[in-house]
């Protein structure tokens, strides 16, 4: 079924926070979404990350991954380039993203 924002999936993980970062007393936990079309290719993406930056950059990171062939890449991506001290918390979310995918019918495509 194809609606008005095209054939895509939407998908979300959250994760525990760092006691040691800024957003953890306001937020427990850190969220992304990401918007996937049929491929698996990330067409759009956020995070509960509370510094408009970071959760700009971590959406261009994302942008153009793929998250059912592109797993590894994504992880080796932002191990690299994210050096913020929510890195391992945002793993953890992308992750329950991945079980999630695995569960769609994006995998049966």
């Amino acid at each position: 079924m194809t609606g008005p924002g095209g054939d895509t999936f939407l998908f979300s993980g959250y994760a525990r926070l760092p006691q040691d970062v800024s957003h953890q007393a306001v937020y427990k936990r850190v969220g992304i979404v990401v918007e996937a079309d049929r491929s698996g290719s990330i067409v759009s993406a956020s995070t509960t990350l509370i510094m408009p930056t970071a959760n700009e950059f971590l959406s261009r990171l994302l942008l153009g991954h793929n998250v059912v062939t592109g797993r590894d890449e994504i992880e080796r991506a932002l191990r690299y380039r994210y050096r913020g001290h929510s890195q391992g918390a945002l793993i953890s979310a992308l992750r329950k993203i991945y079980e999630a995918v695995d569960q769609s019918p994006l995998v049966e495509v």
